[in-house]
């Protein structure tokens, strides 16, 4: 079995005396592109060339063979129509095409393992979250639960979570790079009977 660093934050707790890699979210081919765009990688039009670009790097990425073999000169097209119609990218040169400033803030939003919620003075109101995602989408599931955690979410049921501080354009973005916008509903509501317990544990 190849060694495992200690360090390594790809890789969960030991289970069993091993440790498994964490499952992350395969990306949008779109943002794929975008991201090498940023970084000066994808610059050619070219759908061979890019074609062996992008699997190069989710190769080193990700392993995921199922999304490997998914990549095809027809969606990197598609895609790369679509960062245009978004003005994602423009094309300064024949042959050639770069990311837009617009780009580079979108970036800045999908990048989903960073998103965070504001801690602001508490307005007096509560942001219940509900979800039901299904069986197929597990693994979409779990990292989900997993991220609301991470942003300060406290579990209050089974599918519903809450928090006190404003969240909205954080869980639409979380959600339309997951593709489970559909699945999930944020509800802002006034106080309710018996949410002491839940000022205390936000020390509101």
């Amino acid at each position: 079995m190849a060694y495992i660093h200690p360090l390594d934050d790809r890789y969960g707790p030991k289970v069993g005396g091993h440790r498994y890699k964490k499952w992350t979210p395969p990306e949008p081919l779109a943002v794929t592109i975008l991201k090498l765009a940023a970084v000066g990688v994808a610059v050619t039009l070219s759908p061979t060339l890019l074609l062996n670009v992008i699997k190069a790097y989710l190769k080193y990425k990700i392993e995921e063979e199922e999304y490997h073999e998914y990549v095809n000169k027809r969606r990197i097209q598609n895609s790369l129509r679509y960062l245009k119609r978004k003005h994602f990218v423009a094309f300064p040169g024949k042959g050639r095409f770069t990311i837009t400033k617009t780009g580079r803030e979108r970036l800045d939003k999908i990048n989903i393992d960073n998103i965070q919620v504001k801690q602001e003075k508490w307005d007096g109101k509560w942001r219940l979250l509900v979800f039901d995602i299904p069986e197929n989408k597990v693994h979409i599931r779990d990292y989900f639960r997993k991220r609301l955690k991470e942003i300060g979410f406290y579990h209050f049921q089974r599918s519903v979570f809450i928090i006190p501080y404003s969240c909205a354009k954080e869980i639409d973005t979380l959600c339309e790079v997951l593709g489970i916008t559909s699945n999930v509903h944020l509800i802002t509501g006034d106080r309710f009977g018996g949410d002491e317990d839940l000022k205390k544990y936000f020390r509101l």
